[in-house]
């Protein structure tokens, strides 16, 4: 009897995910590339704190950004985040996060007594309402440790570039994040993310890609022995392991194959760095510019 595969393509794992509109924390370069090759960009470069908005206050909170935007009608580059829901002419940003990169975490400030909370992204150098990347509101009480992934939307801006997406994973003392699974004691949890990657392929909905560490492919948290869980293009794959330190590699099989996925085919990126810590939640961001330049980003939560 063949056995069957699932692709889970919805926004779970994240507590808010969106559309349309020094050195870097805890981020590890991993080989981006098919065959190994290191990554064309580097995680090092400092995102540079300006200042926050008159009559801001500090939210007890800390954030980073992880910009892994690719506007699609040129190459990627930096993007301005600004502590309000939009920016105008002469507005200062509270930081500048390079391509590729996992900015410090910084305080977001808020702008009321209830605690809220309002970021934008913009390309770097450009303002405007309806300009922005993507924008997000939170309600800070303090306290909270979240780390918002920019990534490429599916519509475009009147520049020509692309508006964002946005992920946010919510950190949890006690090691997973909020709105997707927590280790077992003494297990390491690894989210593999897609999403926004499917936006710079020619033909996204033609594979699923898979995950490997070992022989074969891994399972997600969920599946059964006669189910394996695809990690993508455009979603994402939740897996738990043993702690210790894996090769990775992902692995992309047509949709209309028949056959059970087993990993053992050519790797679409090879010889990524998994550090699996017990009680530890991890993400291996899949992003890139084009899809012959696929790149990603190992990046420990709950540290």
């Amino acid at each position: 009897m063949r056995r069957t595969f699932t692709l889970i393509a919805t926004c779970v794992l994240v507590v808010g995910c969106s559309s349309g509109g020094s050195g870097p924390a805890g981020a590890v370069p991993s080989a981006g590339a098919p065959g190994g090759a290191e990554p064309s960009v580097t995680t090092d470069a400092p995102a540079a704190s300006v200042g926050q908005p008159a009559g801001h206050r500090p939210s007890g909170a800390k954030v980073r950004i992880v910009n892994a935007y690719a506007p699609l009608n040129g190459d990627p580059g930096p993007i301005d985040i600004y502590a309000a829901p939009w920016a105008s002419e002469g507005d200062k940003p509270l930081l500048t996060v390079p391509y590729g990169t996992v900015s410090e975490f910084f305080d977001p400030t808020v702008f009321d007594d209830a605690g809220d909370m309002s970021l934008s992204a913009y390309w770097a150098g450009t303002t405007g309402n309806g300009s922005e990347l993507i924008s997000q509101d939170e309600t800070l009480k303090g306290g909270e440790v979240i780390t918002f992934i920019v990534t490429t939307g599916s519509n475009t801006q009147d520049s020509g570039r692309r508006f964002g997406g946005i992920q946010v994973f919510f950190q949890k003392a006690s090691g997973g994040t909020f709105g997707q699974a927590t280790p077992a004691p003494g297990k390491a949890l690894l989210v593999v993310d897609t999403y926004g990657v499917e936006q710079v392929l020619a033909a996204p909905d033609s594979s699923t890609w898979f995950l490997g560490t070992g022989k074969g492919c891994t399972k997600t948290i969920g599946d059964d022995a006669n189910s394996l869980t695809g990690a993508g293009p455009g979603s994402a794959g939740t897996y738990q392991l043993d702690p210790g330190s894996y090769s990775g590699s992902i692995h992309a099989y047509a949709k209309d194959d028949a056959s059970f996925p087993t990993c053992d085919n050519p790797a679409l990126i090879g010889n990524l760095a998994i550090q699996a810590v017990g009680d530890r939640t991890a993400i291996l961001l899949i992003y890139g510019p084009k899809e012959t330049d696929l790149r990603t980003l190992f990046i420990p939560l709950n540290e």
